[in-house]
């Protein structure tokens, strides 16, 4: 799902606009950050007020099970509440959509999923041209 504004955004220091990756911006980027105002730890409930980041590293895909996907692994990423947020790599470009987290069967390590952004480029310029 695309959300339309109904006005456009206005630019500034805090505002702007970010570059989607390329529908053939495939590559693996390692160094990314994950934006949301999720929960902050598992015992408190509430969302966070304030707009969290973390640094995340993005593994092969041999632990993530979808080619539409990337993951990364560890105590350290998006949290419950920050699904939908972007996924931004050192060249800045936006190239995922916080999906989802899920344990591995075997030692309970935590994988975070996120969308890539490159497999939808294509429907995301046709609906943005409506």
């Amino acid at each position: 799902m695309l959300l339309k504004m109904s006005s456009k955004a206005k630019f500034s220091k805090v505002v702007r606009s970010i570059a989607l990756a390329d529908q053939g911006d495939d590559s693996l980027p390692k160094s990314c950050t994950v934006s949301g105002w999720g929960r902050t730890d598992r015992i408190n409930k509430h969302m966070s007020l304030c707009l969290m980041e973390a640094n995340v590293t993005l593994i092969d895909s041999e632990l993530c099970f979808n080619e539409k996907s990337y993951c990364s692994a560890g105590n350290t990423g998006p949290a419950e509440g920050d699904s939908g947020g972007p996924l931004v790599c050192e060249d800045g470009k936006a190239y995922g959509v916080v999906s989802s987290l899920y344990h591995k069967p075997i030692d309970g390590q935590q994988i975070y999923q996120y969308v890539k952004i490159s497999k939808y480029r294509s429907w995301i310029d046709r609906i943005m041209k409506k």
